[in-house]
C-alpha cells in the first residue's frame, strides 16, 4: 500500500506552528516522531505525524513537563513507532555494513539542510514583517506631522480671529500680516533683515517661535502682548526653574514702509531686565540670526 509522506515545513504550515518550533520538537522528541529515508536520503516524514506535532503542541501549551509527554508519546502513539522500527530494521539487514557510518553521516547533513530550509523561512518571514512595521511608522510620522501642521493652521486662525481686539474686552494680539512681515532693524539708514532659505524672511512671529522653543522641564517660558502709544510690545519672562533666576525681555515693534515701498515689522526697542539693548547688541543679534537662519 502506499504511503503519503510530508515535509516538516508543510506540517509547519497546516498546523500554524513556526519553522522553529517544529524543528526544536523534532529533534526533542525524535524517538517518537516515525520517518523514513536517512542514511544519505532526505528523512521523510508520514502524513500521520501531523497529529503527533498537533498533540506535542497542545501538551506544551499545557504546560506538561518533558516526561509527561514521552510517557503520553510512547502509550498514544506506540503503533506508529513499531511500523518505523521495522522498516528501520528491514533497511538494515539489507544495508552492507562498510557503509553504514557514511550513509549516517550524509543522513545527518539531510537532516541538517532541511531544517535551514526551514529556518531560511522563517527569516523571510520575519523580513516582511520588519517591512511592514517600517511602513507602518512612516505612515505613522506622515499622520503626525500632518496633524501639528493641521494645529499650527488651527493657532493661527485664532491668533487672527482675536487680532484688533483690547480695550473693548478682548485679547490684544498682533494680526496675521504683522506677524508674518520682514523683521528689521535700523541701522546706518538702512533696514537690516534676515533672509533664509527660498528667500523667505525671518518674521516677527519666527521670532517668538524661537524663544517658545526654549520651554523645557528646565526652563519656564510666558509670553504676553499689549498695545502702547500704536506699537506693539512683546512681553518675555522667562524662568529657571532649578535656580529660580528670571530675566524679563521686552521687545517693542512697529509696522514700518521702506523707501521701496515694501511692509515690514520693525524692532524700535529691546529691553533686558530693565536695560535697553544698544545698537551694536541688536546689530550682532540679528547677525547671530542671520547664520542660524539660512542654515
Amino acid at each position: 500500500m502506499n504511503r503519503k509522506f510530508i515535509s516538516l515545513r508543510e506540517v509547519g504550515r497546516q498546523l500554524h506552528i513556526p519553522p522553529s518550533t517544529i524543528v526544536y520538537y523534532k529533534d526533542k522528541f525524535t524517538k517518537y516522531i516515525p520517518s523514513e529515508g536517512g542514511e544519505g536520503r532526505r528523512p521523510r516524514y508520514p502524513v500521520e505525524v501531523l497529529e503527533i506535532f498537533r498533540r506535542i503542541r497542545q501538551m506544551f501549551n499545557d504546560n506538561w513537563s518533558t516526561e509527561q509527554i514521552e510517557r503520553e508519546l510512547a502509550l498514544k502513539f506506540s503503533v506508529l513507532m513499531n511500523d518505523q522500527q521495522c522498516d528501520q530494521s528491514y533497511d538494515q539487514s539489507v544495508s552492507p555494513k562498510d557503509f553504514i557510518d557514511l550513509k549516517g553521516v550524509l543522513s545527518r547533513m539531510s537532516d541538517v539542510l532541511d531544517n535551514q530550509s526551514l529556518f531560511q523561512s522563517e527569516i523571510r518571514s520575519l523580513r516582511d514583517e520588519i517591512a511592514a512595521l517600517r511602513e507602518f511608522r512612516l505612515d505613522r510620522e506622515k499622520v503626525q506631522r500632518e496633524e501639528i501642521e493641521s494645529l499650527k493652521n488651527e493657532l493661527a486662525s485664532l491668533k487672527r480671529q482675536f487680532s484688533g481686539r483690547g480695550a473693548s474686552g478682548g485679547l490684544d494680539f498682533p494680526s496675521a500680516e504683522f506677524l508674518a512681515s520682514p523683521l528689521v532693524i535700523a541701522s546706518g539708514g538702512e533696514f537690516l533683515g534676515v533672509q533664509g532659505k527660498g528667500k523667505k524672511a525671518f518674521s516677527l512671529e519666527n521670532f517668538v517661535q524661537l524663544i517658545e522653543r526654549k520651554e523645557s522641564d528646565l526652563m519656564k517660558v510666558e509670553t504676553s502682548w499689549r498695545q502702547q502709544d500704536g506699537h506693539w510690545v512683546l512681553v518675555v519672562r522667562m524662568e529657571d526653574k532649578d535656580s529660580g533666576r528670571e530675566q524679563d525681555v521686552v521687545l517693542v515693534a512697529k509696522r514700518t514702509v521702506t523707501p521701496s515701498k515694501n511692509v515690514v515689522t520693525e524692532i524700535i526697542r529691546l529691553n533686558v531686565d530693565g536695560n535697553d539693548a544698544p545698537d551694536a547688541l541688536l546689530l550682532t543679534l540679528f547677525r547671530q540670526l542671520r547664520m542660524v537662519f539660512k542654515d
